[in-house]
């Protein structure tokens, strides 16, 4: 445990930032550790590492959006588009659009 300094690594308590990878054709820092093709010349990355880190970045990513869409649906389905709205409104009052929600009633 002479590695660890408060449950963090020694890097991290020193405040080091780990290192970015770099792209192996242009030796360049990645600017996105989610992307299986350099950002700056377009090259291939075949770390096989680094392309199991991104897949699953990218798998986490999608299902956040996914759920967050997920949610959204539902909530329409229940309410409906107006109801959410006006369900919205309410709870953000600062945030609303300039439609007024109950001219646009039938």
């Amino acid at each position: 445990m002479s590695e660890l300094n408060e449950g963090r690594p020694a890097s991290a308590a020193a405040g080091k930032k780990p290192e970015p990878k770099r792209c192996p054709a242009c030796d360049r820092a990645l600017l996105t550790q989610t992307s299986a093709l350099c950002n700056w010349c377009g090259a291939k990355i075949d770390d096989p590492e680094f392309l199991k880190e991104a897949a699953e970045a990218r798998l986490a990513r999608d299902s956040a959006e996914r759920a967050a869409l997920e949610g959204l649906v539902q909530e329409e389905a229940r309410y409906g588009v107006l109801g959410r709205l006006r369900r919205r409104a309410k709870t953000n009052p600062g945030t609303a659009s300039s439609i007024d929600l109950h001219d646009m009633e039938p």
